[in-house]
């Protein structure tokens, strides 16, 4: 196959950065090849530009420019074509690391569009631990294939702005883990995966045993403010003497008459509570399920379905299962007795709710605590966002993999910037030309920094835009 001559490195260049002057337009997130000093060096298109030495910006008059282009010969050229690549590296040895050379390209080095068979290596790696989730959007012929164990020992976030396919993203790559035999776990705050048409999929309802919860989640329920230390503190007194049998309920509200002598108005705000919370809350609290872990289905896709819980009582729910998943995950592993056996990628949706970066939640303890400890007991923590300045820093600095897809907000550009070690500038640079299904991939799930179009998932049936005016038009007989 004949190789595409692109042009030539101009100017002064340095072991990871070139200029290049171009037969053509470059495309952003285009590979490119070149070869000096004995290294094979493939690169990416970062900035690209269209200039004239003829038609420059001190022109005032359009008809000047009308002239100069009339006037153009035949075959003449009137603007020229440049760009800056960031060298990614050379291939080693075995074809499938890359290493930065310790010297630049020369000026007048010839580069290359970068051949198929290069690209293949890097990006379609034929490993068990490997999974396709889309193509490179600049050559649609190559997979893009990710590495899965680093998604569950360096974790994953999937960034970017609503209606930009995170969802999808999501449903992806939860599909081709189940694939793998793999076991996942997503917490859907709206109800947008239960219809997804696969298989081996599982929907949990929110519903877990009060007996089995902390304090901290017990009053999140409750919407008690953390401040509020009094009432906490009558609550505490009331589970730490809570009696093996009975209804848990109607024991609490009996314990909590008898601390009013004790709290005063703090108890009785409390037992106010759970008696107009207490319909609802029997819809979540059951004391006959058992352990959350135990309904963890494995090698299918479990969906947690949130869709009907209000924030304080879904950021309880999910924090119960993270530290239940956690700790199950620390006995098998520490024990090989009991717990859970198997490692779990576990999906937090609207992570911004659940894990924000400016108040306490009783998810964003156990976040972080996975976050932590997660790689060493095999649990992948995969947040989901539309709004990445509200996450937490602590949580967002410990992602050592990002799936960043379309942001236009420049906070949410400079917090991404801010805490994700994989991210550099001229990446963030380029995310508000990024289109629907469009995304950049970093960290040690990809080898190299990635810009793929992912797969489009069929199976998932919602969470897309309505499209209102036909609705509109069925519902008149239009």
């Amino acid at each position: 196959m004949e190789i595409e001559s692109v042009g030539y490195v101009v100017g002064e260049s340095k072991p990871y950065r070139a200029e290049v002057i171009a037969y053509r337009p470059l495309m952003v997130g285009e590979y490119l090849y070149m070869e000096y000093y004995g290294y094979g060096v493939l690169s990416m298109v970062s900035n690209s530009a269209i200039g004239s030495p003829v038609i420059t910006n001190d022109i005032y008059d359009p008809r000047d420019v009308e002239r100069i282009v009339k006037s153009v010969r035949g075959g003449e050229r009137m603007y020229y074509f440049k760009g800056v690549v960031n060298i990614l590296g050379y291939l080693d040895n075995e074809g499938c690391k890359l290493k930065i050379p310790p010297i630049p390209p020369p000026p007048g080095t010839e580069v290359v569009k970068a051949p198929r068979a290069v690209l293949s290596k890097i990006f379609s790696p034929d490993k068990e631990n490997y999974l396709r989730v889309g193509v490179l959007l600049r050559e649609p012929s190559v997979e893009v294939r990710v590495d899965i164990n680093k998604i569950v020992s360096r974790h994953l976030g999937i960034l970017a702005m609503t209606g930009m396919g995170k969802s999808n993203l999501v449903a992806l790559l939860a599909k081709r883990i189940v694939e793998k035999n793999g076991t996942v776990i997503i917490f859907d705050y709206h109800g947008e995966y239960t219809s997804m048409a696969i298989p081996s999929i599982s929907v949990v309802k929110p519903k877990v045993n009060p007996r089995m919860l902390s304090l901290e989640e017990i009053t999140r329920l409750l919407n008690i403010p953390r401040n509020a230390s009094r009432q906490r503190a009558a609550i505490f007194e009331c589970l730490e003497g809570m009696p093996e049998n009975g209804d848990f309920f109607q024991i609490l509200k009996k314990c909590l008459q008898m601390k009013i002598p004790k709290y005063g108005s703090s108890a009785q705000k409390v037992l106010d509570m759970i008696t107009a919370y207490e319909k609802y809350l029997r819809r979540i609290l059951d004391e006959n399920v058992g352990d959350v872990v135990d309904r963890v289905a494995v090698g299918a896709i479990n969906i947690v379905d949130l869709s009907e819980l209000q924030v304080n009582q879904a950021d309880a729910v999910v924090a119960h299962w993270l530290n239940r998943v956690l700790n199950s995950r620390k006995d098998y592993v520490l024990t090989n007795r009991k717990g859970l056996q198997v490692p779990v990628v576990i999906f937090v949706e609207e992570a911004h709710v659940f894990i924000p970066n400016d108040y306490e939640t009783a998810t964003k303890r156990e976040a972080e605590a996975i976050a932590r400890e997660g790689r060493k007991f095999g649990i992948g923590l995969a947040i989901v966002s539309q709004r990445p300045r509200g996450l937490d820093a602590t949580v967002l600095s410990q992602l050592g993999n990002l799936a960043i897809l379309r942001i236009v907000h420049p906070e949410d550009q400079n917090h991404i910037a801010r805490y994700c070690e994989p991210v550099f500038q001229d990446i963030v640079d380029e995310l508000p030309s990024l289109n629907i299904g469009e995304a950049i991939l970093l960290g040690e799930w990809v080898k190299i920094p990635t810009v793929a179009k992912i797969d489009y998932v069929k199976e998932k049936t919602s969470g897309f835009d309505i499209d209102a005016v036909s609705i509109w038009r069925t519902n008149l007989g239009g």
